[in-house]
């Protein structure tokens, strides 16, 4: 607990990790305010594999891990999770979460830290954590020598359907929670079974989550901007998709993947429910400075096939809180020992993504 119940953290970023890292301070007595660029919406990604690795000693993580996976050891969607922590931090009376806030610029003195919002608002704390992904404005204030991901050379379409739109045989057979690959010319499809909306677990009732990453369309990414000067810019999203590269999915689709996951890629891509990603890496050099740090992909980005990015954004959360308790009169010290704590070890975690990737011979 912080000596004094008033000590305020700013955190930049209210997607997963952001969610967590404000919900482990509040729980520990500090009043946090989350600032979030998107609408409160929630995200259409596709899934994540949550309890792959034991629980460690600590608490918070437990909590977490456990708010996160509602108990269960499933593949979730990305959606479910997101919508448990929001729900969780709306109960929490010592977080503020404001969607529409864009970021521009954060800064730091001797006794306080603050982000500037596009609108020219300035939000103060104690001190000050980016959780911006992998386009952050944190990561640029504190390394402005590397402040930008690098493109890894592919995307990664994503997205969920319900399986009450799929024939009966193809899914009934299929088991919760399991994921199934499949490789081709066209790249590598990740399908998984989860719960549906409503917790739905039984056949019929579920959602059937899909990755495709895809390695041959640099040229027309860098033609729709997003893409520019190899820098990531942005995900493509329903409209902004164009109806020519969805004819050529389709027909992608049907002429490389079997009849049941075909059926998955042609509805998502017939209702313009997926989302294209840039797949991005940065191997980072410093993770705090002074009283401001990042944690997540915001740190350390890496490809989604190591699914490893809910994981350790976990672990940093869980870093933070503990260097807390160990320096509890300095926050400095504490975001320190925090950067001596996982510095190295999110650098390897990069690097053995990037021989993962290589490993498939085509990215």
């Amino acid at each position: 607990m912080p000596q004094n119940k008033f000590e305020h953290a700013i955190i930049v970023g209210g997607s997963l990790g952001g969610l967590m890292m404000g919900l482990a301070l509040s729980r520990s007595g500090y009043t946090v305010t989350i600032l979030e660029r998107a609408d409160s919406s929630l995200r259409n990604g596709a899934f994540i594999r949550l309890q792959t690795k034991p629980y460690s000693h600590s608490k918070i993580e437990r909590d977490l891990r456990h708010l996160a996976s509602n108990g269960n050891n499933n593949v979730e969607a990305w959606s479910a999770i997101q919508e448990r922590l929001r729900n969780a931090v709306a109960k929490e009376p010592g977080i503020t979460l404001l969607h529409h806030t864009r970021i521009v610029s954060v800064g730091q003195n001797e006794s306080s830290a603050w982000a500037t919002s596009e609108e020219e608002q300035t939000f103060k704390g104690d001190f000050l954590i980016g959780a911006d992904g992998y386009r952050s404005i944190v990561r640029r204030y504190l390394s402005p020598d590397k402040p930008f991901a690098d493109y890894a050379g592919y995307l990664v379409w994503v997205g969920k359907v319900d399986e009450e739109l799929l024939p009966k045989k193809d899914w009934k057979k299929r088991q919760l929670s399991s994921a199934y690959f499949n490789d081709s010319a066209a790249g590598t499809l990740t399908t998984a079974v989860m719960p549906g909306i409503k917790g739905g677990i039984n056949p019929g009732q579920r959602w059937i989550g899909f990755c495709w990453f895809d390695h041959s369309h640099n040229h027309l990414l860098s033609e729709l901007g997003v893409l520019k000067g190899g820098i990531a810019q942005h995900s493509l999203y329903g409209e902004a998709i164009p109806d020519s590269l969805l004819e050529e999915l389709s027909q992608t689709s049907q002429a490389n993947w079997n009849k049941e996951d075909d059926a998955i890629l042609q509805i998502a891509i017939k209702d313009r429910s997926l989302i294209g990603a840039p797949v991005n890496e940065y191997i980072p050099n410093i993770l705090s400075k002074g009283r401001i740090a990042m944690i997540g992909d915001a740190a350390h980005t890496m490809s989604p096939m190591t699914g490893a990015g809910f994981n350790d954004s976990l672990d940093d959360t869980v870093a933070i809180m503990d260097s807390i308790k160990q320096y509890p009169n300095s926050i400095t010290q504490a975001l320190g020992e925090y950067q001596t704590r996982r510095l190295d070890v999110v650098r390897q975690d990069v690097l053995g993504g990037q021989g993962f990737n290589r490993s498939f011979g085509r990215f």
